[in-house]
């Protein structure tokens, strides 16, 4: 348990607080199952904590967030970016906090309960993955743009079920390019979406005040 202790400590750490039992084996020179029964131990002592299943991260030290976690819950062939009202309020954009952690992504995936955070997931178009960028602050993790963050809330607003229909109190940042909301709009591919999605930009665009 000690050795890999000291893997995680001054081999992982540096990289990131949140870690895999495969990254611990290999750095360690051990078997996946003594990892993770290292692993288990240490969780005990309360020293690391079990994300899911073959994850988990040192959650007292101050990189970690549970944005952090959203990089490995992907295969290197997938990938999601934080975004809808969790971006909104990292960008500064609403003050309230939300429940979940909402990431979209590519293929539809189950809601994901962990002891760190809820993480849902929104499937997305093809077309319409991408406006998103590294984010720093707490931890390194994929975040959609303002303008992305806000397009992601109106296009799913707009579809089945009328989820983020209500936008509480919202304030666009300075600098914020309504072009780009545009952008996405005109990619959407189904017209009926594209005009519903375009409706709620200009009435919310009409409500805080920009011109579209």
């Amino acid at each position: 348990m000690k050795k890999v202790a000291r893997v995680i400590w001054t081999e992982l750490m540096p990289r990131s607080p949140v870690f895999s039992t495969v990254d611990v084996a290999k750095r360690a020179g051990i078997t996946l199952s003594n990892a993770s029964r290292d692993l288990t131990n240490l969780e005990k002592s309360r020293m690391v904590t079990r994300i899911r299943r073959g994850l988990w991260a040192v959650t007292s030290h101050p990189d970690f967030s549970p944005y952090a976690v959203v990089p490995y819950l992907f295969a290197e062939h997938q990938g999601g970016y934080v975004s809808l009202l969790a971006a909104l309020n990292l960008h500064g954009m609403m003050d309230q906090i939300p429940q979940l952690v909402h990431v979209v992504t590519r293929a539809q995936r189950p809601v994901l309960r962990t002891p760190v955070a809820t993480y849902a997931f929104y499937r997305i178009e093809r077309d319409l993955f991408g406006g998103f960028k590294l984010y720093r602050a707490t931890g390194n993790f994929d975040i959609a743009t303002p303008e992305k963050a806000l397009f992601d809330t109106l296009y799913f607003s707009a579809r089945k079920g009328r989820r983020f229909a209500f936008l509480p109190e919202l304030e666009l940042p300075a600098g914020f390019s309504t072009s780009e909301i545009e952008h996405w709009i005109e990619l959407i591919g189904y017209p009926p979406l594209r005009t519903a999605v375009r409706r709620r930009w200009e009435a919310l665009a009409n409500r805080v005040g920009v011109g579209v």
